[in-house]
């Protein structure tokens, strides 16, 4: 039997492993509640990486952050709203979290690819 998961993927659209580093709040010497990024590496996740379309755009833009990729995974979802993923030199914060149906068949993660996170 064919595995037909991989029937329409592009070359560049194979499944990656990307690293989970989960967010916490911290507070600052002058007092400042500051986003820390803390993870060593062990948790992953296995997606395939795609630009984002107008519509996921207009539907999960947030104030401050704007939706420039899309990462899809199979199974319940690992990552939550805030976190941080890493794919090589490449970082990902995640706007928004799609359980696809509840069912925990395949998950949608909405994120905006940062520059300025290392």
């Amino acid at each position: 039997m064919r595995n037909t998961r991989m029937m329409y993927m592009r070359p560049g659209n194979l499944f990656k492993e990307f690293v989970i580093e989960g967010n916490k709040q911290v507070v600052t010497g002058t007092g400042r509640v500051a986003n820390v990024h803390s993870g060593d590496g062990t948790r992953m996740l296995k997606g395939c990486l795609a630009a984002a379309s107008d519509e996921d755009r207009e539907n999960h833009n947030q104030k401050d952050h704007i939706v420039t990729h899309t990462i899809v995974q199979a199974g319940s979802p690992k990552a939550k709203r805030g976190d941080k993923l890493t794919l090589g030199e490449r970082v990902f914060y995640i706007i928004d979290v799609d359980d696809i149906s509840s069912l925990g068949i395949s998950t949608v993660y909405y994120a905006e690819e940062r520059k300025d996170l290392k």
